[in-house]
Formats: structure tokens, sequence, C-alpha cells
């Protein structure tokens, strides 16, 4: 006759299978854990390194934008003042150039303008999920007794180091939302200016010849 096996035996044998999946079970969990993780530090990382390539264009195109203007405005300045008498023709279209130019020099400028919020934050701040201290101008002010319990407590709180990070990439975004409407204008009054002098150095032209023997 076979034997039926026993409760014991059966259980030592399912045992390990039971062990087996609920490991597996964990390692996933944990894998996806990590995953999650890894994910959301690269979205940061990769939206900061957008923001400051776009503010780095944003630099470069107004430091252009100041190169042509200021060489335009001293051509036109130079070139024009002993000589106004003689080319009178040419002094509408400089003005009109100038009246371009010269506006979008200042936006350009206001575009590089350095914008600090010198806002101080404290450490009952940053526990209330407020204040901003990854920026300089709010924490550079701070003793670094509470500099330092203040880091320690974003450290520690991986929720309040998240909100810290959006509100700082929101605050970056404000930024360049502002630097890019300067810098819009600047290029707007520009173009503006070049193709006002050209229209009316055009219907001059035209004018002279029309009249001329």
């Amino acid at each position: 006759m076979s034997q039926q096996p026993n409760a014991a035996e059966v259980e030592s044998e399912t045992a390990p299978a039971v062990d087996d999946a609920s490991s597996k079970k964990k390692k996933k969990d944990k894998g996806g854990g990590r995953k999650a993780v890894s994910g959301i530090q690269t979205m940061f990382r990769v939206t900061y390194q957008n923001h400051i390539q776009l503010s780095q264009l944003a630099d470069n195109k107004a430091n252009m934008l100041i190169s042509i203007n200021g060489l335009m405005t001293s051509v036109l300045v130079a070139a024009m003042a002993p000589r106004l008498e003689v080319v009178t023709w040419l002094l509408t279209p400089a003005i009109v150039l100038l009246a371009g130019c010269v506006p979008s020099l200042v936006f350009a400028v206001l575009t590089l303008r350095p914008r600090l919020n010198r806002t101080p934050t404290s450490v009952e701040q940053v526990r209330a999920n407020e204040g901003n201290l990854l920026f300089f101008g709010q924490f550079s002010g701070m003793p670094l007794a509470e500099f330092n319990e203040s880091m320690h407590t974003l450290i520690d709180n991986p929720r309040l180091l998240q909100d810290s990070l959006i509100r700082q990439l929101w605050l970056m975004g404000q930024s360049l939302k502002q630097k890019y409407r300067f810098l819009q204008m600047a290029y707007a009054l520009f173009l503006v200016g070049v193709g006002g002098a050209g229209l009316v150095l055009a219907v001059q032209l035209s004018v002279w010849y029309a009249v001329a023997p």
C-alpha cells in the first residue's frame, strides 16, 4: 500500500515555494521603487539643465544684440555729428534707426540684469514648507547653524526636499519668462528701427531720383 504524505511533509515542501514567491515580490517592489526614484531624479536633473541652457542662450543673444546696437549707435553718432549740414537727407533715417537701437539696447541690458530675491528664510519656514533654501539670495543671510539645521530638515524629509526642488524650478521658470520677454522686446525694437530706417531711406532716395533732372 502507498503511504499518503503527512501534513508536516506537505508543509515543509510548500514552504520554500512560498518563501521564493515572497522574496521575488519584495525584490520586484524594491526594483520598482528604485526605478521611480531614479525617474524623479532624472526629471529634475534634465529640467534644471534645460532651464540653465535656455538662460545661457538668452544671455548670448542679449550680448550679441548689445554689441550690434552699441556698434551701430557709435558709428552713427561718430559719422553723422560732424557732417549734419552736408548729409541732411540722412538725418531722418539715422533718427529712426537710433529710435529703435537705443531702446533695444536698454531691453537687452535688462535681459542680462541679475534678479535677486533677497527675502530671508528661517528654519521655521523650511519646516512649514515655505521659503526657498536652494537659492543663495534667501539663505545667504542665515547663520551657519540655522542653515545646517535647515538643510538636515530637508534631507530627512523627502517630501520637503521635493517641494523645495519644485519651488526652485518654478522660480527659475518665472525668471526665464521675464528674461525672454525683455529679449523679445529688444529684438522687436531692433527690427522696427532697422526696417523703419531702411524704408525711410528708400522713400527719400525714390523722391530724390524722381525730382532729379
